[in-house]
């Protein structure tokens, strides 16, 4: 397992990231330390063996994306859990937890949590679930199987934002199942805590 940081503005004053970004440092910071105790969590829990080789990549870039389950395959194929704590903290911000985790009394520490573990449990479930014989045959496929509902949901997409068409999008089977899977992780993880 390797962590990649490359974070920019959480060193900066509190006020400058208010004003410039419309987000809470704290947040930040909650988002940050959600997700380190997250990945020491996997690690030292029986989910250690699928995330031993992963890279987690965490930034504060400001973009509109709160965390991505992708792939380097270069000479060899690498898992890669992309986790954006601006992102995650706008999120939180705007109560996207509500939706996505079914719960109205979380913390930023908890939204990142379940931001980490989802994008773990697409992983886990690409592994299960996937055909062949190799990681990366079986996360493609795992991609592949998902791909019609995305693609679906894509063209039926009016503005993406409506409360109406992010519920349709937690309805996607692959992100129902990271759904599930990062809820009960989290559960097992905050009682460790």
């Amino acid at each position: 397992m390797r962590i990649i940081e490359m974070i920019d503005y959480l060193d900066g004053v509190e006020e400058h990231i208010k004003y410039k970004f419309g987000v809470s440092k704290l947040h930040m910071i909650d988002a940050f330390n959600g997700i380190h105790a997250t990945i020491h969590w996997l690690d030292n829990s029986i989910y250690k063996k699928v995330v031993e080789d992963i890279v987690f990549n965490i930034t504060d870039e400001p973009i509109n994306f709160p965390g991505e389950l992708g792939v380097y395959d270069d000479d060899r194929f690498q898992a890669v859990i992309y986790l954006n704590i601006m992102a995650i903290a706008e999120d939180y911000k705007n109560k996207e937890y509500v939706l996505e985790m079914n719960e109205s009394d979380v913390t930023c520490f908890e939204y990142a949590a379940f931001v980490c573990l989802h994008e773990v449990g697409h992983l886990f479930h690409g592994l299960v679930g996937g055909n062949g014989t190799e990681k990366r045959d079986r996360l493609f496929d795992y991609f592949d199987k998902g791909e019609y509902y995305y693609k679906r949901f894509v063209s039926e997409m009016k503005q993406g934002n409506t409360y109406k068409e992010k519920k349709k999008y937690r309805n996607i089977p692959h992100e129902k199942a990271a759904d599930n899977f990062a809820k009960q992780c989290l559960g097992l993880m905050m009682k460790k805590l």
